[in-house]
């Protein structure tokens, strides 16, 4: 079992991250105990029309309806 102390990942954070960028799982101790796992994230790429669905989604909703109250130049004070 790869483990690592917290101590470690708090000190050692970039060395720690390099490992799991490598592909090594990593369980982090405290006080002798696993309490997180650490392991690197695999891509995952929508696909083509998953995102296309999603853009167009967005879009509809963006055109339809108002996000908020215009910004106007008083906002940017206190009163």
């Amino acid at each position: 079992m790869n483990a690592v102390t917290s101590r470690e990942v708090i000190h050692h954070f970039a060395a720690v991250a390099a490992r799991v960028t490598a592909g090594q799982e990593l369980t982090v101790t405290r006080h002798g105990k696993p309490v997180l796992k650490l392991m690197p994230l695999t891509a995952v790429e929508p696909a083509l029309q998953e995102r296309e669905a999603l853009i167009e989604k967005l879009l509809s909703i963006r055109m339809t309806r108002s996000i908020g109250k215009k910004f106007e130049r008083s906002d940017a004070y206190d009163d």
